[in-house]
């Protein structure tokens, strides 16, 4: 089949989840027997409006100013209208990831097969990120968005989501039948086992001493990084010698930053900003355990199983997807509640337990490999393809 794969981010690099399961998409698909397209907007105004990102795979640019309200919107319905009249002839199935340039596209005119994937609703996230100012902007725009949001997915043939959880919002928040939605959990790349020498070399690199608690997030109101800092306060009495590490960066660094003087616990908190996925699994690897402090909206949760598979438990919030992908381990600990004292006490619970690192690590490798491998889910992906034809 001729397929066009169809995204809000692009492919070129990876930035965050969004960008590598759309990666992993296009790897599936092109290692298949289908001819693949992407078409995605400008990542930037000046971006390139054609690039390779594969073998014999080009990623075409709707061109795009930024602008995240109506007037990028209907920019956005314009120039797809002008891409389709050039290229509409050239597909027989549509792959679908984020809301925003499939909608222009089926404004455009696009009626072909049509296999929704989605990670989380753009609605959900757009008003958490707005909570503080809940202006009646703020709640017409949240409006509109799930409005579109809602013809887009009763419109698709198919949806594909990551987690029983997403499968279960769908029914909540738009009423779509289970049965027309599949899932493909999530999957790693596991990388080299790190010896114990390797390990404490990396930590002495990194001037770490003593047990360190790690995150990697972006640093907005849903990913809760707000929480960790306060379990920093609750557990310095009992913990003095502990650390942390935040990495990833966002509209509230500053924030949090303050939070952390004000709380006294500026000085075992390493704020890193934005790290190259190498500097990630550096950390990862020589760190003891991971915190997801998710206050809301974890659709699966991609950053748990690449934590466990650097060998690092995971404790986390008992929200959206992190219940059934944290607590798929016996190694990881999911808090009863979502508050510091309950993270505090979860994360106690690891540090009792007083596991070997070596053997944990093991086992939770053992684990992603045995559940959430790239294999299964580009599986199950290809799968869901196939079944909207």
């Amino acid at each position: 089949m001729r397929v066009l794969l169809v995204a809000d981010v692009s492919a070129e690099k990876v930035l965050g989840g969004a960008e590598r399961m759309l990666v992993h998409h296009v790897r599936a698909l092109a290692e298949s027997e289908h001819k693949l397209t992407v078409l995605t907007r400008q990542p930037q105004p000046d971006a390139p409006l054609l690039i390779c990102v594969a073998d014999d795979v080009e990623e075409y640019r709707l061109p795009f100013s930024g602008d995240k309200g109506p007037r990028g919107l209907m920019q956005l319905a314009r120039e797809a209208k002008i891409w389709w009249r050039q290229h509409g002839g050239a597909f027989d199935l549509v792959v679908a990831e984020q809301p925003f340039v499939i909608w222009a596209l089926l404004r455009a005119g696009c009626k072909l097969p049509r296999l929704q994937v989605c990670h989380s609703f753009a609605y959900q996230e757009y008003a958490t990120r707005h909570g503080l100012d809940w202006s009646l902007r703020h709640r017409l725009v949240t409006a509109a968005m799930r409005r579109l949001e809602a013809g887009m997915y009763r419109s698709a043939e198919r949806l594909l989501v990551l987690s029983e959880h997403m499968q279960r919002e769908f029914g909540c928040c738009f009423g779509i039948a289970s049965e027309r939605v599949s899932i493909a959990p999530g999957g790693v790349d596991l990388p080299a086992m790190i010896d114990a020498p390797g390990r404490e070399q990396n930590r002495k690199e990194l001037g770490w001493q003593g047990p360190v608690v790690v995150t990697l997030r972006n640093l907005v109101p849903r990913t809760g990084v707000d929480l960790l800092v306060q379990v920093a306060a609750l557990l310095r009495p009992q913990l003095p010698d502990l650390r942390w590490c935040v990495m990833g960066s966002g509209d509230l660094l500053a924030s949090l930053q303050w939070l952390a003087e004000q709380l006294q616990v500026s000085d075992i908190i390493e704020f890193t900003g934005y790290l190259s996925e190498a500097n990630v699994v550096k950390r990862m690897q020589a760190a003891d355990v991971f915190m997801l402090p998710t206050r809301s909206l974890e659709g699966f949760g991609l950053v748990t199983i690449e934590a466990n598979a650097c060998g690092l438990p995971v404790v986390a919030t008992p929200v959206g997807g992190n219940i059934e992908v944290v607590s798929s381990c016996a190694k990881n600990r999911l808090a009863i509640a979502n508050h510091p004292e309950a993270l505090a006490d979860a994360l106690l619970s690891v540090f009792q337990d007083g596991d070997d690192y070596a053997q944990t690590a093991a086992c939770l490798r053992e684990h992603i490999h045995e559940h959430f491998s790239w294999m299964q889910h580009d599986r199950l992906f290809l799968q869901a393809v196939e079944g909207v034809r």
